[in-house]
């Protein structure tokens, strides 16, 4: 029969030599942009590496094109988007808990909340605003406003006006509510930020020029071919690719020296961190107070100085090696990778990757599987996956997961089962939690199905996408459960966005405001909240 063959520990220095096996990794599936006639073993090595992350690459596209235009869409145009999240239970469920359990379900039941977004990428300003609505009637509502000079937030229940500042006295603000406040000075624009990806055409050029770093680093004694290997049946070409340990580092520093010299990507990074308020640094969370040229700042020494430890530091005795056997269309269809990772005084880690791809008829199989760690201390991902098409434009896809630790002679594991069918326009899933390992944790009997159906068009606009999530079950105190949510999401572009008014009648701003003035604000949203908890107290009493 033919088969045919298609693409597919406890030491401070620890989470450097993770993050560079992980770079080491990911450095595998850079490729160079070139033509090859006559091809030499190095040659017809990038040329497969370069055909396989082109399949990669359509495939995903393929999966996920309709979220991915939307994406780009949005990065691009003003747009409007809303989601309207509801509640199913089976009131059974809620049987045996009393009356006070009824009522909550009750109150699931008949409530939604709405969330609405607003995003004007070219004026770099957006809201978002959240509502509770009860039997169709908004209960409560809160709005955030902001551009690249104000922030402002609109709670009607709690006070009649919009209150806002300038995101430059952000620290100012917050020491009139807590005088010994030390953090963030400056808000940045979070619209902006979140927005604020490498456009496409970046990531294309910086996908080339990472690619020649990786193939420069590829020299023709690297590479060695054997023909003839047996692989599900067929004879097919086998790739050896050894790095030195030299080579190896010398690899790692210029894939860094490579993010130095692009601002485009390092922009984009200090806006994300400087967003979330400064870098993560070992065990120490984000100081809170970092500017977007700080935050480059840093990130440059933290380059500065991850190159210091590949070359002060980090050991890779043997080198790296990896094993690729590629099919008639010069794709990659078996991948094994592996090298020791360590430290200087420390003993250096095994770590193994091992990834396949192979058709049979109409059903492809893949796995993945990543083995690290040292002897006695494994981590193991162990990813498989069977696919096959499904009606026009489907797909049908099984996966089956699972994470393992062996410490001490024993292996805890947890893993997942997920399987589903469908297309971009209507789809059906369904995942349930699974032992794994030799002493398995103790799992709920719980099933997640998720239902999607989608219509997006935009030619025309619009993107509406709505996802039925149900979970069922069974857990020993609440017994049988049964839970829903309904998402139906609707995003459209071209409207006329509306943001909250900020003049004198309509708003307020706290930064200029007095003490006295301060004090009487606070007054009156503390005597609207306790107004507004009365008016609703059945609501409460069942909470």
């Amino acid at each position: 029969m033919e088969t045919q063959v298609n693409q597919s520990t406890g030491n401070k220095k620890r989470p450097l030599i993770i993050g560079l096996a992980i770079i080491a990794v990911l450095a595998i599936g850079a490729t160079a942009y070139a033509m090859f006639i006559d091809l030499s073993p190095r040659e017809l090595y990038l040329k497969s590496e370069l055909n396989t992350f082109k399949a990669l690459n359509e495939s995903f596209e393929d999966s996920f094109g309709d979220a991915l235009a939307l994406q780009e869409k949005q990065r691009e145009e003003a747009y409007k988007s809303e989601a309207r999240v509801g509640v199913e239970v089976d009131p059974a469920m809620f049987g045996a808990g009393g009356m006070e359990a009824m009522m909550i379900g009750s109150i699931l039941s008949n409530s939604e909340i709405k969330m609405t977004t607003q995003h004007d990428p070219k004026k770099e300003e957006g809201s978002a605003g959240v509502s509770l609505t009860m039997n169709n009637t908004d209960l409560v509502k809160a709005d955030f406003y902001q551009n690249n000079k104000q922030t402002a937030v609109s709670v009607p229940a709690a006070y009649d006006k919009n209150v806002y500042f300038p995101n430059n006295q952000f620290g100012d603000v917050m020491r009139k509510f807590d005088p010994s406040y030390e953090g963030m000075e400056k808000l940045e624009n979070f619209f902006k930020a979140i927005e604020g990806d490498v456009s496409e055409e970046a990531r294309d050029e910086a996908f080339q020029e990472f690619a020649k770093v990786y193939a420069d680093s590829v020299k023709d004694e690297n590479v060695t071919m054997k023909d003839d290997v047996d692989f599900k049946g067929e004879k097919l070409r086998e790739l050896t690719v050894s790095l030195s340990e030299k080579e190896t580092k010398t690899m790692l520093v210029n894939f860094i020296e490579k993010i130095e010299k692009d601002d485009e990507i390092l922009d984009a990074i200090a806006e994300q961190t400087a967003l979330q308020g400064g870098l993560q640094t070992g065990m120490m969370a984000p100081t809170g107070n970092m500017s977007k040229e700080d935050a480059k700042k840093e990130l440059k020494k933290v380059l500065a100085d991850a190159k210091k430890g590949i070359n002060d530091d980090l050991q890779i005795p043997g080198g790296m090696k990896q094993v690729v056997i590629i099919d008639g269309d010069d794709k990659v269809v078996s991948r094994d990778l592996s090298m020791k990772i360590g430290a200087n005084g420390e003993e250096a880690v095994p770590m193994n990757y091992k990834s396949e791809s192979w058709t049979k008829g109409d059903v492809t199989n893949s796995s993945w599987v990543l083995n690290a760690g040292p002897e006695g201390e494994t981590l193991l991902v162990d990813v498989k996956m069977e696919s096959e098409p499904k009606g026009k434009d489907g797909k049908k896809r099984d996966i089956k997961a699972k994470f393992e630790m062996t410490e001490n002679g024993t292996t805890e594991g947890i893993g997942f089962h997920i399987k589903g069918e469908g297309t971009d326009k209507k789809s059906k899933w369904t995942a349930n939690l699974v032992p794994a390992g030799d002493a398995p944790m103790e799992l709920p009997d719980m099933t997640i199905e998720i239902e999607h159906t989608g219509d997006q068009n935009l030619d025309k606009d619009y993107a509406n996408h709505d996802y039925k999530v149900t979970l069922t079950g069974n857990d020993a105190t609440m017994g049988d459960i049964n839970v829903g949510l309904n998402i139906k999401t609707k995003t459209t572009f071209g409207e006329k966005l509306k943001f909250l008014e900020l003049s004198e009648e309509k708003a307020v701003n706290v930064a200029e405001m007095s003490d006295a003035e301060m004090m009487g604000m606070m007054s009156e949203i503390q005597r609207n909240i306790e107004q507004f908890v009365g008016e609703n107290a059945s609501m409460f009493q069942g909470f």
